[in-house]
């Protein structure tokens, strides 16, 4: 997956936490598919915004405050991708190397 990391910093500055949040879920979804395309990513937005991760039989699942979409979108470009993808990886989801650049910008 390409991505430009000028137009992110625009983005993070310039969008709405919902906006950018489905933005970075949308980014997420597209490197999980890329490997493997039974990968679902959805957004809900309740009490606080839940992010689903749908493969198979596994699931992953986390939850993120508004206040937080907001701070960590304000830190920088790539600080919502790593806490999406740390939470991921924590809860046992494998994160593939050499796809791109997409991981090695957010995760590096």
């Amino acid at each position: 997956m390409n991505i430009n990391g000028f137009a992110r910093g625009l983005m993070a500055r310039n969008c709405t936490e919902e906006r950018f949040l489905i933005h970075v879920a949308t980014c997420v979804e597209q490197q999980l598919q890329e490997w493997d395309a039974q990968f679902e990513v959805m957004v809900m937005k309740l009490k606080e915004y839940e992010i689903f991760v749908k493969y198979g039989d596994d699931d992953y699942h986390l939850r993120i405050s508004e206040e937080d979409v907001s701070t960590l979108q304000k830190t920088g470009p790539y600080h919502l991708d790593q806490k999406i993808w740390r939470e991921l990886e924590n809860q046992g989801l494998k994160i593939l190397e050499g796809f791109g650049n997409y991981l090695d910008t957010v995760l590096n």
